[in-house]
Parts: C-alpha cells; sequence; structure tokens
C-alpha cells in the first residue's frame, strides 16, 4: 500500500445531501477527507439545530450535530453524529489540559479544553445510533469541547505560523469523552483536568453549558460561511458557462449558505467578538484563551443576574479576543533572529498576558475562585491510558 494518499474532495452536491440527512452517522476518512477548499472534513465544527431544539422548558435541550464519536485512529476513520443535550443535566466541568511536548511532567506548551459530564439520570442522547428496544446503550455521560486551528488534514498545526490569523481557521470541535481521551492517550498525551466552580452551584455550570454551545455555534456559523463563500467563487470561476445558467445549481449554494447563517436569536451583548479575523491565533484565539473566554462570558452572565457567591473579580482573566498586533504577523514568518529581535516586546505582552501560556491559568482561575477546592487544594486530577482513564481501567472495560 502507498504511503501517499490522495485527498478525496466532497462536493456541495454531497454536502447539501448531508444537510438533508442531518441525523444520520457520517464516516469519514480522517487524513483524506477534505471540503471544498481544502479543509479537512474531519475538523468540521459543531452546530445547533436550532429549530429541533428547545431552550425554553425546565427540561430544556438542543440538538447539535458534528459530534465526533465512534471512530477509529489506528484505520485513520472518523464518525460524526447527532445527539440531544439536556441543558440542566451538568453535574462537573473540567478544563482539561495536554502537554503538546516533554518538557516537565505536563510539558511547557499545552492544549486546553472544556470537559462537561452529565449527571447519569440527564446523559446525552445519541440519535439515530440504534433504538434502546434492541439493546443499544445511546447514553453519553461526558461531552469534550475542543478550540482548533482548521487546515488541510495534511497540514500540521505550527505554533509559529497560528500567529498570523490568515494561516488557520477557527473551529469549535465537539467529542465524546471516551473518543477524545482515546486519540489522545494514542498520541501519549494524558489529560491534567481541573475541576470547576461556578457562581450559583449547578445551575452556574448549566449556564456555562448554554455559554459555551451559543458560542462555539456562533463561531462556527461564521467559519463554515467563509469555506462556502470562498468555494462558491471557485466554483463559478471553474464551472462551464453553461453550468452558470443552471438556476438549480446555484440555488444549491444558496441553500447551502442558508443552512449555516447565524441564528437570529443568540445574539448576546456579553458575547463580545472581534467582527473580522475570527480565525485562530495562537495568543488570541487558541484553544486555551477560547476556552478561558467562554468562562468569563458565563461568569459575566451570572454575575449579570447576581450571583456572585465565592467570585473574586479581581483575579479573573480577561483576554481580549481581537487585538492583533504587527508583531505577531511577522513573527509567523520570522528566523530566530527576528524572534530574539522582538524578545521585549513579547515578554512584555506575556507579562500583560498571562493567561497567553495555559500552564498559567488553573492557579488564576483558582484565585479568582473558579475552581473547586477540595482539602485546600484545587481538585486536580490525572488521567492516562497506563492508569485511570475517565472511565474506569482497561482491565475493567475489556472483555477478559
Amino acid at each position: 500500500m502507498s504511503s501517499s494518499k490522495a485527498l478525496r474532495i466532497i462536493s456541495h452536491e454531497q454536502l447539501l445531501t448531508r444537510v438533508n440527512h442531518k441525523e444520520e452517522p457520517l464516516r469519514l476518512r480522517t487524513a483524506t477527507d477534505v471540503l471544498p477548499g481544502g479543509y479537512a472534513a474531519a475538523m468540521i465544527p459543531l452546530m445547533i439545530d436550532w429549530q429541533a431544539s428547545d431552550m425554553s422548558s425546565d427540561n430544556g435541550f438542543v440538538i447539535i450535530h458534528n459530534l465526533n464519536h465512534g471512530g477509529n485512529p489506528v484505520d485513520g476513520t472518523t464518525v460524526l453524529c447527532s445527539a440531544k443535550v439536556p441543558l440542566d443535566g451538568v453535574e462537573a466541568v473540567e478544563f482539561t489540559f495536554l502537554p503538546l511536548d516533554k518538557i516537565g511532567k505536563q510539558g511547557l506548551i499545552q492544549h486546553g479544553q472544556l470537559r462537561f459530564i452529565f449527571a447519569e439520570d440527564s446523559p446525552v442522547l445519541l440519535l439515530n445510533y440504534g433504538d434502546e428496544s434492541m439493546g443499544s446503550d445511546c447514553n453519553i455521560q461526558d461531552l469534550v469541547f475542543s478550540w482548533e486551528a482548521w487546515r488541510a488534514p495534511d497540514a500540521g498545526y505550527d505554533v509559529k505560523t497560528g500567529m498570523n490569523p490568515a494561516a488557520y481557521l477557527l473551529s469549535p470541535r465537539v467529542f465524546s469523552g471516551p473518543t477524545r481521551f482515546l486519540d489522545d492517550a494514542l498520541g501519549k498525551r494524558d489529560w491534567f483536568s481541573y475541576r470547576l466552580r461556578l457562581p450559583d452551584g449547578r445551575r452556574g455550570l448549566a449556564e456555562l453549558l448554554r455559554t459555551n454551545l451559543a458560542l462555539c455555534d456562533g463561531v462556527a456559523r461564521h467559519t463554515v460561511s467563509k469555506i462556502l463563500e470562498q468555494s462558491e467563487e471557485q466554483w463559478v470561476s471553474q464551472a462551464p458557462a453553461g453550468v452558470l445558467h443552471n438556476e438549480e445549481a446555484l440555488a444549491d449554494w444558496q441553500t447551502l449558505r442558508n443552512v449555516v447563517a447565524p441564528h437570529p436569536d443568540t445574539g448576546d451583548s456579553l458575547i463580545n467578538l472581534p467582527d473580522e479575523n475570527l480565525a485562530y491565533q495562537t495568543l488570541l484565539r487558541s484553544c486555551a484563551t477560547m476556552a478561558l473566554y467562554t468562562i468569563n462570558v458565563a461568569v459575566d452572565r451570572l454575575v449579570a443576574s447576581g450571583h456572585t457567591d465565592g467570585l473574586n473579580p479581581d483575579y479573573r482573566m480577561l483576554p481580549d479576543l481581537g487585538q492583533q498586533e504587527q508583531w505577531m504577523t511577522d513573527l509567523a514568518e520570522t528566523d530566530l533572529k527576528g524572534i530574539f529581535l522582538r524578545a521585549p516586546v513579547i515578554m512584555r505582552y506575556l507579562r500583560a498576558n498571562p493567561q497567553a501560556f495555559p500552564k498559567n491559568i488553573p492557579h488564576q482561575l483558582e484565585k479568582a475562585g473558579l475552581l473547586a477546592i477540595v482539602h485546600g487544594k484545587p481538585h486536580k486530577l490525572h488521567y492516562q491510558l497506563e492508569g485511570t482513564t475517565p472511565y474506569g481501567t482497561l482491565q475493567e472495560n475489556l472483555i477478559k
């Protein structure tokens, strides 16, 4: 078998068919399937089906699409599913960090993500995944939300390249906990998790879930709309003249744009996202800073409702997502000498914005009163494949 794999473009016609069957599981080839424009299809972000959701009742829920669950990293497959998420079912949330290097036990550079753990009697429910009447277990007990640099499947992520917001798009991806943990464990990346504590107890955690879902959906629609706009322009430039006069073909693009258009009821004055350059950026809009931003918006909403218990606002980190500076853009293309020349301005920025280093975030969250404390210390958990996973040990879960 050849080591090089040809990319397979998923056409806009196939995307339209997917829209019409959006609740069915979709199996993709992780390393080869791309959307028009060349972006990895497996990295497509979470989207909410607002028409099918109910956010107003006591038993409110949202229907999400593009949940990464059930794929196999060994054979390079990703499976995207749909699920029903109970809005008041969260019993715990963890800010999870994964070391991306071998410097120290927890690494110098880390990936950060939010893990929502649902109560046993309020699980996430997979849709069209086999009926319970035949014994199928459709329940998921945790979801992991990960803000990632959307790129081609054969293009690795580079910290320096990511300083330029033109390099990567921003994709808020969602995984079932076991799927994400397996992916990370095979990459030899342990989970170092900090249990969050928000004002107003479990209602505060529910507010964090609602904020997280709305923010993810809003950014996802912005990003996918940008891809569709670029792809349609390319399609028009390459299509034969006869096709361009085909109203049905042109209507397909309009249908796709309508599907991903921002939802009118998700606007929030507390979600202050930049209008331009809403793309991945290593310092401003990274995995960890976007997760931290989500927490801050949720806390702002809780404070506005009068819930401040346990909160120390003087120590909150408030990342600015939009202030791209010229030295950041220059850094993406410079050599080692250029990095040294810019060292003073880099150090000034990092001192003023400690959240740029993910490993600084837990201590600041603790001082702000946003971490759960057990026996006088932050509630910290270490999950690893060869020890204790979030789901027990391998010996407990495998057939003997």
